[in-house]
């Protein structure tokens, strides 16, 4: 008798191995984009926080020079139109006669723990400056 041999054919399917591999690499990658989706939210927020001081310190400034506020310096107090930020103006006298440097900074409220400070410095007329005086 003669035997008959059959083709040896692979079997198919996945092995234990390729299975935990594969599951192993799929955790490890949905942590890490977990993990730039946190760092992506943070910066955003972040963002909008800084665009917020910008806004609010350029809107002071703008008070100052319209004359709705007094230039004079002026310790950390809040701002009526938002509770969540402070400011604090800095009048000193420049070098150039007749100017004044005007240092206008926002700061968030101290509940944050990581608060956000911006500055804006702008040169104005000192209203007080009479050239017929000046050396």
């Amino acid at each position: 008798m003669r035997t008959i041999r059959q083709p040896h054919f692979p079997k198919s399917g996945l092995s234990l191995l390729e299975v935990v591999l594969a599951i192993a690499i799929l955790g490890v990658s949905m942590v890490a984009i977990v993990e730039l989706l946190n760092v992506g939210y943070r910066a955003a927020i972040s963002g909008r926080l800084r665009t917020e001081a910008a806004l609010l310190c350029d809107a002071k400034m703008a008070e100052i020079a319209a004359g709705a506020l007094a230039v004079q310096s002026s310790g950390m107090s809040s701002m009526p139109e938002n509770p969540n930020w402070n400011f604090s103006v800095d009048v000193q006298p420049s070098i150039q006669l007749g100017l004044l440097t005007v240092t206008v900074t926002v700061r968030q409220s101290s509940n944050s723990t990581a608060p956000i400070s911006m500055s804006i410095v702008r040169f104005m007329p000192d209203p007080d400056f009479n050239p017929d005086e000046a050396p």
